[in-house]
């Protein structure tokens, strides 16, 4: 009988310790559920009970436990003194490091990071995402508010403010409007254009707003800064000869989303943004370019090269003749290519454009008179400060990893036999536009008209690549 006992309290002490041990792990060790090491913003409500606050976390992957994370509350003391507020929360956080956020790390200010490359309507999926205002409001302000003049091209855009929302990482307040933050990041692209930098657009014969337009083009076509002061002098070159860009980027503009498998008939898709079917440089940027685009237009490279192609990796090759490129298209994807058919895709693509460049007066006024002409007033403007966030005394919490810079472009793809299918030049889209469809909430809302007839001579199709 005392055996019994004995056996019996022993099982009970290492049930004890188990039960202990499981606890104890919860409360200090950080949650490893995470997939990175950044915050999230959570937003607690007047009267939300601690019931409640455990299912929200519990959804957001902060705990592994609602039910450990209502009894150290209770164990605390903390069950009814938990703060309302804006809240930004380490992913790898432990218990007891939330339960001290959640009393007195309320903020002021919420830390966003808008990567390089991410247009209007990311950004506003970013600020919604982190609980600073609705989408809808944001893209709403976006279409009206145009706080520079330059800002505002000669052609009609969908959002006058795409192109000049810098990326960076930002503190915005808590309760900021939509205006306030488009001013914010629109400020922070003034400071970047300096009066020596303006003086440097205009000696190249360009508009600050066709500068900018060129940059979100080469932000998006490129994935490695060695690769844009020539994907730049590239796009120049063909301005200055007047034929097309046909740049991919510009498509996947068009339609919303980054397309994987960009098709002929994606190419004839009836938009002022589309640079197959439209000459020059669309009516306003795609995107928002980073400073190394932006830097990358300004000091493009003085090239010959026309076409290039990127590789499976994202790095392009360039050529100087349309054989040459379509000889590094073959070389690089092979049999992954409609290579067979490259006489078809020769004659799909008209007239070779080198004939054209030789016969032709290059015309380096990338902009109009009149364009480069209304810049004039503000080259000698010096920029705004930079603005600077205040935020309420907190726990000390893990600044956001900056997210890798990646441009809104699909990867080189594996093209398919027909001939209506070819591999893209550009390169892996953001993780927010991967195999999703945004919906006309989230991206900017541009009439695409049906296909018309289009003359075969005004384009370029390798088997495989875009631009170029």
């Amino acid at each position: 009988m005392r055996k019994a006992l004995r056996y019996i309290l022993i099982l009970i002490i290492v049930g004890v310790l188990i039960i202990a041990g499981g606890l104890g792990a919860i409360y200090l060790v950080p949650n490893t559920f995470a997939q990175d090491d950044g915050t999230q913003v959570l937003v607690i409500e007047k009267g939300q009970t601690g019931t409640e606050i455990a299912d929200m976390l519990y959804e957001r992957g902060l705990i592994r436990s609602t039910q450990g994370f209502k009894l150290w509350l209770y164990l605390s003391g903390t069950n009814d003194k938990l703060q309302t507020g804006h809240y930004q929360i380490p992913n790898k956080v432990t218990v007891r490091e939330l339960i001290s956020l959640l009393q007195e790390g309320h903020v002021e200010s919420i830390r966003v990071t808008i990567p390089e490359g991410y247009t209007v309507g990311d950004i506003a999926i970013v600020l919604e995402k982190n609980q600073i205002m609705k989408a809808k409001d944001f893209l709403a302000e976006a279409k009206t508010f145009v706080p520079y003049p330059y800002m505002k091209g000669t052609r009609p855009a969908t959002y006058p403010v795409e192109g000049f929302l810098f990326p960076s990482t930002y503190e915005i307040p808590v309760g900021a409007t939509p205006r306030e933050v488009i001013q914010m990041m629109a400020d922070e692209m003034n400071r970047y254009l300096t009066p020596a930098v303006k003086k440097q657009i205009q000696a190249q014969h360009m508009s600050i707003h066709d500068f900018v337009t060129l940059a979100s083009i080469v932000e998006r076509e490129s994935l490695f800064d060695a690769d844009r002061p020539t994907i730049a002098g590239v796009f120049k070159k063909r301005l200055a000869h007047g034929i097309p860009l046909q740049s991919d980027a510009t498509i996947s503009y068009v339609l919303g989303y980054a397309k994987e498998d960009v098709t002929i008939g994606d190419t004839q898709l009836q938009s002022p943004y589309n640079t197959y079917v439209s000459k020059g440089l669309p009516p306003g940027p795609i995107a928002n370019p980073g400073k190394k685009a932006l830097d990358a237009v300004l000091h493009s490279e003085d090239t010959d090269y026309l076409y290039f192609v990127a590789d499976k990796d994202g790095h392009n090759h360039f050529s100087k003749t349309y054989e040459e490129h379509l000889a590094e298209v073959h070389k690089i994807y092979g049999n992954d290519t409609a290579t067979s058919s490259n006489t078809e895709a020769a004659v799909q693509a008209g007239p070779n454009y080198d004939v054209a460049v030789a016969t032709t007066e290059p015309n380096y006024n990338y902009s109009s008179e009149e364009a480069v002409e209304a810049d004039s007033q503000y080259v000698n403007v010096e920029p705004t400060y930079k603005y600077t966030p205040t935020t309420v005394p907190a726990a000390e919490i893990p600044a956001p990893t900056p997210a890798p810079q990646a441009p809104a472009q699909s990867a080189p793809a594996t093209q398919s036999s027909s001939s209506n299918s070819y591999v893209p030049t550009t390169t892996p889209a953001p993780e927010s536009m991967q195999n999703d469809v945004p919906s006309t909430q989230q991206v900017p809302h541009i009439e695409v008209k049906p296909a018309e007839s289009v003359d075969r001579s005004t384009l370029v199709i390798p088997g495989s690549n875009s631009t170029k």
